[in-house]
């Protein structure tokens, strides 16, 4: 517990959440996967549907990869502050599932595939998508809230 310049005792309010790790975690992975992705895919032929080109079974090419990257960096971002990491949340359900769907369409399809998609990364996209949902609604256990007294 701590004290308010009252000298009342305040609940203690945790200075991360679970949701900012959680967005942390995320955006770490992927740019680990952005990163090995240009490192095995280089920066030409950005929308190539080369399935040969992998990380960790993952197809990768340098478009998904700048997807990939945007979407780590964010989550890093996310994890400085609580309003963030749930808009992180919510932004990852929404590219994720968005990404699971359109892939689960053409992947393996190479004339339709900008992405270079394939089944594992649209597991990884489903994964990622429910993880969304968990940062944007897990609970934020705050102390109780200062009176009037104790703000002045």
């Amino acid at each position: 517990m701590s004290l308010s310049m009252s000298g009342a005792e305040v609940g203690d309010v945790p200075h991360r959440t679970a949701g900012q790790y959680l967005s942390l975690i995320a955006g770490v992975l992927f740019l680990l996967l952005a990163v090995g992705g240009f490192v095995v895919s280089g920066f030409s032929d950005p929308t190539g549907s080369n399935h040969q080109q992998q990380v960790v079974g993952f197809a990768v090419n340098p478009l998904s990869n700048a997807v990939h990257l945007v979407l780590g960096l964010l989550g890093v971002a996310a994890y400085t502050g609580r309003r963030r990491a749930r808009a992180y949340g919510l932004l990852l359900f929404v590219a994720c599932a968005a990404l699971y769907a359109y892939g689960s369409v053409v992947a393996d399809d190479p004339v339709g595939n900008p992405l270079n998609l394939n089944w594992p990364v649209n597991v990884l996209h489903a994964v990622a998508a429910v993880l969304g949902v968990l940062i944007a609604l897990v609970p934020v256990k705050l102390g109780r809230p200062p009176s009037t007294a104790e703000l002045r």
